[in-house]
């Protein structure tokens, strides 16, 4: 809480000598649009040593949190420069409205980056070893593999068909690939209850030996869930990017050009 407010203030107080600097611009007969405006694509391009730092993590010193965390907050005092430097009008032409479209979605999409970082790790704490997302097709494809043995095993035992019904029904479906993104996303454990219901109802009509099968595939269905579990919320954590950074890039390139064309205008071409 000490750091955020820290940065709070850091942010408060550098967008105050801007706003500052601007008025002193101002009343030196300059344009103040200018002047914020290069403030403003400067931060912009700050905030691009995020993205160097993680691709050449040897190229800038001090550890990534801190450069994530200086991106956050140099993101926040763009917003406000920005808002100063538009006076909060509605833009008037196309590429006005491009250009804010573009910042909108790069700032609401960097919003919820901000706090998918801050909530994921602390949900994937309570849910066993975090592992690499590279190697969860390899785990579940284990997971499933011996779920599916174990079923077999069952069904040549048992008299019944509710072992084989169970498993080709419910359990093949689930193992196969990733199950229930949007509830766990959500932290529900609806469909985690639903199948362990599913294998308990059919327990009673096992010996012990399948009673004890049939318990280590309860086990590997919690498993799998876990993994599922990690899996949606590493997805969650790539996806904002898909949009962050191309429009990140794109609100650049069209600020550039917005930059190139005020001045072009300016001198009368």
């Amino acid at each position: 809480m000490r750091t955020v407010f820290r940065n709070i203030m850091i942010v408060l107080l550098a967008f105050a000598g801007v706003y500052w600097l601007t008025r002193q611009y101002e009343a030196a007969l300059g344009d103040p649009l200018f002047f914020d405006g290069w403030v403003l694509l400067a931060a912009m391009g700050l905030q691009l040593l995020l993205h160097v730092k993680k691709r050449n993590p040897g190229w800038l010193l001090g550890p990534a949190t801190t450069w994530r965390q200086m991106h956050i907050s140099c993101g926040y005092f763009v917003v406000l420069v920005f808002a100063a430097h538009t006076d909060m009008s509605l833009p008037d032409t196309v590429f006005e409205a491009a250009l804010w479209s573009l910042f909108v979605i790069v700032v609401l999409s960097g919003l919820v980056g901000t706090y998918l970082l801050s909530a994921i790790p602390n949900r994937l704490e309570h849910h066993g070893e975090r592992l690499r997302f590279e190697t969860m097709p390899a785990v579940r494809f284990e997971l499933e593999r011996r779920a599916s043995g174990l079923a077999l095993t069952l069904v040549s035992d048992a008299t019944s068909l509710a072992i084989s019904d169970l498993y080709a029904n419910t359990l093949h479906e689930f193992f196969s690939a990733p199950r229930n993104i949007s509830a766990h996303l959500s932290s529900s454990r609806r469909p985690l209850k639903r199948l362990v219901f599913a294998i308990d109802s059919v327990e009673a009509e096992l010996g012990q030996s399948g009673e004890t099968k049939l318990g280590e595939i309860r086990d590997l269905v919690e498993a799998k869930d876990r993994l599922d579990f990690q899996y949606a919320h590493e997805c969650a954590l790539r996806a904002w990017l898909f949009v962050h950074v191309p429009a990140t890039y794109a609100l650049i390139v069209l600020t550039v050009l917005h930059v190139a064309v005020v001045y072009a205008y300016r001198s009368g071409v």
